[in-house]
């Protein structure tokens, strides 16, 4: 940790942290309460929020000055997520933090100019439309088509679990331009206003009562100067976002674990000596210990990009830690807490109010969301380990 937090991150940590106590204490409630209820789907608040962080310069800690940002660098970039996180404020997780940075690697001259100013403005929000019906965990398979006409293309598909799609101005989408059997060889991306003719959403409620959404594709236009990289050699574009996208996981274990601890203390069972009191302390510290290493997984990332390097399978790795671990915290806690903790999120009675009950209902999603965990081990075991696939 000490050898990547240096003293000039520790001080532009402390400068945010004066920048975020004095903003207006109303907006700031009123966004961190609209976040923790669905962080993933920002609303007026939240988009206020993230607004006032643009024009005070705050969006785009990482990118490039020529293109609105402040020019640091990943650290920082971590720092900046983390802290917004602890406070529960939005942060920008896929539009600022995966697409953006793709777009700035990725995208043309073209394509810098018009989608990067609007995105650090707080005026762009994407949806990702990658899985499918029967392309989940293998993207290779999708079947959403693009056909060139002229200069432009016709789209025509459905997208599936596609978060965000109901307040998104923009779909990042993954299309076959290419033969079936190309697989991975024929997938190209496109940027897709979400009020374009023919894009059609449709809601779909998780166990966990989160929103996300069915999206459908019926003769969509979409001009060749916002495919972003070369037809058929879009793999790269989607692996390139799922890992900027996975390097950011790691926070919600942290504050799954304080509304743990939370409850422990309304009920006086952190310093008590019973059997019970016992059971929690020692549950609580095995947890601790793994909440650490996932930061620290999250945080190799962010110096493995800060070296101008991808992190791939340490992506893949973090992101398994932090699905399994989020899932065993919300479990242990429901197991020490007892019947009271089936009382459901949104309930005064609720114990750590109802966080970690909601925590478990959701928690099948974090094993897919983001790749499936069984592709992320193939990854480890291809990339990292060198085994034969």
């Amino acid at each position: 940790m000490r050898e990547v937090v240096g003293p000039e991150h520790l001080d532009f940590l402390a400068e945010l942290r004066t920048y975020l106590d004095g903003l207006d204490p109303e907006l700031v409630e009123a966004t961190r309460a609209e976040n923790i209820e669905d962080p993933m789907q920002p609303r007026e608040n939240g988009r206020r929020f993230l607004k006032r962080l643009a024009a005070d310069g705050w969006l785009g800690v990482s990118w490039p000055v020529e293109y609105g940002g402040r020019g640091l660098g990943w650290i920082e970039q971590w720092l900046f997520c983390e802290e917004l996180y602890d406070r529960r404020l939005p942060n920008g997780l896929l539009t600022l933090n995966s697409i953006g940075p793709t777009i700035a690697l990725m995208g043309n001259e073209k394509q810098k100019r018009e989608l990067l100013p609007p995105i650090l403005a707080a005026e762009r929000e994407f949806a990702i439309g990658y899985s499918e019906p029967d392309a989940g965990s293998d993207l290779g398979a999708l079947r959403t088509r693009a056909v060139k006409d002229g200069d432009e293309y016709v789209v025509n598909g459905q997208k599936i679990w596609t978060t965000g799609a109901s307040v998104a101005t923009h779909l990042w989408l993954a299309a076959r331009t290419g033969a079936q059997e190309d697989r991975h060889r024929g997938i190209t991306l496109f940027v897709l206003p979400m009020d374009a003719p023919g894009i059609t959403v449709q809601p779909i409620l998780t166990q966990g009562g989160e929103r996300t959404n069915a999206v459908f594709l019926d003769d969509v236009r979409v001009h060749e100067d916002w495919r972003i990289g070369e037809e058929n050699e879009g793999w790269a574009v989607v692996v390139c976002v799922l890992n900027f996208e996975r390097m950011f996981f790691h926070n919600e274990p942290r504050w799954e674990l304080r509304q743990l601890r939370g409850w422990a203390e309304e009920c006086g069972l952190l310093d008590g000596h019973t059997p019970e009191a016992h059971a929690l302390q020692v549950a609580m510290g095995e947890l601790a210990v793994d909440v650490e290493i996932c930061r620290l997984f999250a945080l190799r990332g962010a110096r493995i990009l800060a070296e101008d390097r991808v992190p791939r399978a340490e992506a893949s790795a973090n992101k398994i830690w932090w699905g399994e671990l989020r899932q065993r915290i919300c479990d242990t806690g429901l197991d020490l807490i007892g019947e009271l903790g089936t009382i459901a999120h949104g309930s005064e009675h609720a114990p750590a109010h109802g966080h970690l009950e909601h925590g478990l209902q959701s928690s099948p999603v974090w094993r897919f969301g983001g790749g499936a965990n069984e592709i992320q081990l193939d990854i480890i075991a291809t990339q990292s380990l060198g085994l034969p696939r």
